[in-house]
């Protein structure tokens, strides 16, 4: 997080440009981090006085040294302005510039520091995401595998295949969102998806010719049909918090919401489908896919040949407790492929006058370096996102979900708004811990089937990942293909949807599909 701070990649809603941005974001985040340092010393102090013992006071100890680090990074900035800022006055503007995790940190301040006079509370939730103890290691090593990926020519060999084909674009992103939701299953999360292959899906995407605004809404929403899939941990997470569910019947009714899914987002991708749908005749393109397929049997071998090697030797299998372990070996053998093949064909890497030297151009220390700051803008931000469900956990009133209905559709439609709102603030991991324990035990009363009701819940998440003002998954997306791209996409479309195609399109299919998987199922009751 320290790293992305230097880099100046945390997420947020809007690039910085004027010195007012600069001077108001960097002075939020001096306070944001300022305040998560004294809480984690005021929780550590606090259980010391009360003899407390603590099962990990290094964790305390690193926390307020980091944040400490991180507050020192932000003065250092806040001082030191880059030449080229304007000087226009715009608060709003300005205000969008604020990382969403300090944010956060400042709304948590605010409740607890002046409302309930707790410094410590800050700590005590943002420590919350260390009792997921191999989460930190999973999302870490995913995004590591994208950006690996994003190193290799294998996304490029892939869509090859089907060049040939001279599909629409719009048929092309509907084989991008079936193609995705494999991985999307094994990281668990849509966001975490996007920022290991979403710049990896977009620059394949605008290479064989889709438009920038409906490339951005496939990067989008790359993640958003694959979490009910097999073996998603978020699945897996549902059925350890809640007994009245099975992961295998989750999985089995995930998998016909994953294609009801699909069946949606390829309608409304073809009905705003700009020319006619054309294909080559199939005898012409047969041959030139199987010979681009040709160049996908390296890394299928090698694929094979290491989970053979691992099943062999270990008794180890590619599933969701594996993969993160086995997935970036595999990467690193196809990187070390691709290397020996070029350095074989003497095809060097391009020197730019950033990285002139060879170390900094190989694969390992360029993935190394990409993974790293989004590791540390994902994880801030998902830490920052338990102190959230701290402010609504204690807020008294707001949490009182009410228990009694006219109807269960009533129910569903409160339920459905709540959950879209959770989703909009809240990591998947930390919005699960918070309705398992409050909406959940409210549905089950009002007669909702628990499998019903956890496929609702996966949908809203998605759709409130995907819904401004916050829009997560679109943050995301610009922050793995950048501001300049997203500016672009602005300024192209002749009307109203083709120019905001990447934010209306995303609604349009997880709101169709969550009105479908919510509501049909009560006809049925």
């Amino acid at each position: 997080a320290n790293y992305a701070s230097w880099k100046s990649e945390h997420i947020a809603f809007r690039a910085i440009h004027s010195r007012s941005d600069h001077f108001l974001s960097y002075g939020a985040q001096f306070l944001a981090a300022f305040t998560l340092c004294l809480s984690s010393v005021m929780f550590f102090k606090g259980s010391l006085d009360a003899g407390t013992k603590l099962s990990s006071p290094q964790l305390l100890i690193i926390l307020a040294s980091g944040s400490a680090l991180m507050a020192s990074l932000a003065l250092y900035r806040l001082f030191t302005p880059a030449q080229d800022l304007n000087n226009k006055f715009q608060l709003f503007h300005s205000l969008l510039t604020i990382p969403i995790h300090s944010w956060m940190l400042l709304a948590a301040a605010y409740h607890f520091f002046l409302n309930e006079q707790h410094l410590a509370g800050i700590a005590v939730y943002f420590t919350q995401i260390f009792h997921l103890t191999n989460l930190h290691l999973s999302i870490a090593l995913y995004i590591w595998v994208g950006m690996l990926l994003k190193q290799t020519l294998l996304p490029a060999r892939l869509f090859a295949v089907f060049t040939p084909w001279k599909l629409p674009p719009e048929l092309l992103a509907c084989i991008a969102i079936l193609l995705l939701a494999v991985p999307t299953a094994y990281t668990g999360a849509s966001g975490i998806i996007i920022i290991a292959m979403g710049a990896v899906a977009y620059q394949e995407l605008r290479r064989i010719g889709t438009r920038r605004q409906l490339a951005l809404a496939v990067t989008a929403m790359t993640g958003s049909a694959g979490v009910v899939l097999r073996p998603c941990l978020l699945v897996v997470g549902i059925a350890i918090l809640n007994k009245e569910v099975l992961s295998d019947d989750l999985f089995y009714w995930g998998s016909r919401v994953f294609l009801l899914t699909l069946v949606v987002f390829c309608f409304f991708v073809l009905l705003t489908r700009q020319q006619a749908l054309s294909m080559p005749p199939a005898r012409a393109a047969v041959k030139p896919s199987l010979l681009a397929a040709k160049a996908l049997l390296p890394y299928l071998f090698i694929m094979l040949a290491c989970m053979g090697v691992f099943a062999f030797l270990l008794d180890a299998y590619l599933d969701e407790f594996s993969a993160p372990i086995l997935l970036p070996i595999i990467m690193i053998l196809f990187v070390i492929y691709e290397w020996r093949s070029r350095l074989k064909n003497q095809q060097a890497l391009p020197v730019t006058a950033s990285e002139p030297s060879l170390k900094l151009r190989t694969p390992f220390a360029l993935s190394v370096r990409d993974a790293s700051i989004q590791i540390g803008a994902l994880i801030m931000l998902m830490a920052c996102s338990f102190t959230v469900g701290g402010i609504i956990e204690r807020s008294g009133g707001s949490i009182s979900f009410p228990e009694g209905f006219d109807s269960t559709l009533l129910a569903m439609l409160a339920i459905v708004v709540f959950l879209i709102f959770i989703g909009m603030i809240m990591d998947p991991f930390g919005a699960l811990i918070l309705v398992s324990g409050i909406i959940a035990p409210v549905a089950y009363q009002q007669g909702i089937e628990p499998i019903h009701f956890w496929m609702t819940c996966l949908v809203a998440f998605e759709l409130g990942y995907l819904t401004p003002p916050v829009s997560l998954n679109h943050l995301l997306t610009k922050q793995v293909v950048g501001n300049e791209e997203v500016e672009l996409a602005l300024q192209e479309g002749h009307n109203f949807y083709y120019r905001h195609e990447r934010i209306l399109l995303p609604l349009m299919v997880m709101s169709t599909t969550l009105l479908i998987v919510a509501f049909g199922p009560l006809l049925l009751y």
